[in-house]
């Protein structure tokens, strides 16, 4: 499905994401619609720390805005989180699920009133690393497990960041590969289609650091 070589750059970005504003219960979602699988995010906990290194709330944006600049100094490290992502086969036959490789792409999405991103420029090997598959029984789950808040190509790239005490949501976005190809996407000949996962929003509290 994916071919060739890869070289990989992500332009500099920063930007202070809003609560969301649609009040109604998210749901998994797929795409195409109507795909065997759907993702959630499970933890054993819902509670965080906040730890701005010493400085301000005000202090630690900028250091993070600052980052996506010139000589703007070293990005801070993404929050550390212990969070699981789950997918489902929803279907009544086994399927199989790309989990490891270039193609395969976990974003962290925070939303919150002290959310921000960042999306600073790296260089990354040009050697293509192939998707590794996972075969997934009827009705049962593979799991991922995740460690921060960072993510995008090579699970490196784009990076998610609470800056201040309060209510966040976590949603994970999965792009990924699936065989047998569901209904909508397209199969390049090896025999597996490319699909989005979107979880619910996981709701987490951030609290000052004592």
């Amino acid at each position: 499905m994916f071919r060739g070589i890869l070289s990989f750059a992500v332009i500099l970005g920063f930007a202070a994401l809003a609560p969301s504003e649609d009040k109604k219960e998210a749901k998994p979602k797929a795409d195409p619609e109507g795909t065997p699988l759907e993702i959630s995010i499970v933890s054993k906990t819902t509670k965080y720390t906040l730890d701005t290194g010493g400085l301000s709330t005000e202090e630690y944006a900028k250091k993070i805005a600052d980052s996506a600049k010139p000589n703007g100094g070293k990005l801070p490290a993404a929050p550390a989180v212990d969070l699981t992502i789950v997918i489902k086969n929803t279907s009544d036959k086994a399927v199989t699920v790309w989990t490891k490789g270039d193609p395969v792409v976990l974003d962290m999405l925070l939303t919150g009133k002290g959310a921000v991103s960042a999306a600073p420029l790296r260089a990354f090997t040009r050697e293509f690393r192939l998707p590794q598959g996972v075969e997934i029984a009827a009705g049962k789950t593979v799991e991922i497990p995740v460690k921060s808040l960072s993510g995008g190509f090579r699970g490196a790239s784009t990076f998610a960041f609470w800056t201040a005490p309060g209510d966040y949501e976590i949603t994970a976005k999965f792009k990924t590969g699936m065989s047998p190809v569901p209904k909508g996407a397209k199969d390049d000949g090896d025999g597996f289609g490319g699909v989005t996962l979107t979880s619910a929003p996981f709701k987490v509290t951030v609290e000052e650091k004592k």
